[in-house]
């Protein structure tokens, strides 16, 4: 018993954990935009009637921009994961361009349907993770950005 807690505290001290990007090192501007939600398929029966009523019409859809202020010459990649484990995107990083994410629709962000959180994930030239940005939405539409509430969508 004792040699299996003392190999859960050496586990413990060993776990690479990425840290996060401190704040001061980059710009996250949410840019909400206005589109038109496809329209329904009418031969399909629609068991969750809250998207019968958006369909075809205009509705809250969510970018979000992403610019690195302070280029660090170890970061030479990025990517980019959504909760269910999609990756998004994954290139070789430059500072001198914003990184563009289509997020969706407010209402499925908020309702589970489609991706609520993002890692950020920079990496060297040999893919180690060197930083990290988490970008959390709540069910309430409140995000966090590396656990620090940032606002309401």
């Amino acid at each position: 018993m004792k040699l299996l807690g003392a190999l859960a505290i050496v586990l413990f001290f060993f776990q690479d954990e990425t840290p996060f990007k401190p704040k001061e090192e980059f710009e996250l501007k949410l840019d909400l935009q206005f589109k038109q939600r496809p329209r329904t398929d009418y031969n399909k029966i629609e068991m969750d009637r809250r998207t019968l009523p958006t369909s075809g019409m205009n509705a809250p859809y969510l970018y979000l921009n992403l610019k690195v202020l302070k280029d660090i010459p170890d970061e030479v990649r990025v990517k980019v994961v959504k909760n269910n484990g999609e990756t998004v995107m994954a290139r070789k990083f430059d500072t001198s361009v914003i990184l563009k994410l289509d997020l969706g629709f407010t209402d499925d962000i908020k309702d589970r349907v489609s991706g609520h959180q993002y890692i950020v994930t920079f990496l060297s030239k040999d893919r180690d993770a060197m930083s990290k940005i988490e970008i959390f939405f709540e069910q309430d539409g409140t995000y966090l950005v590396n656990g620090e509430k940032r606002g309401k969508i």
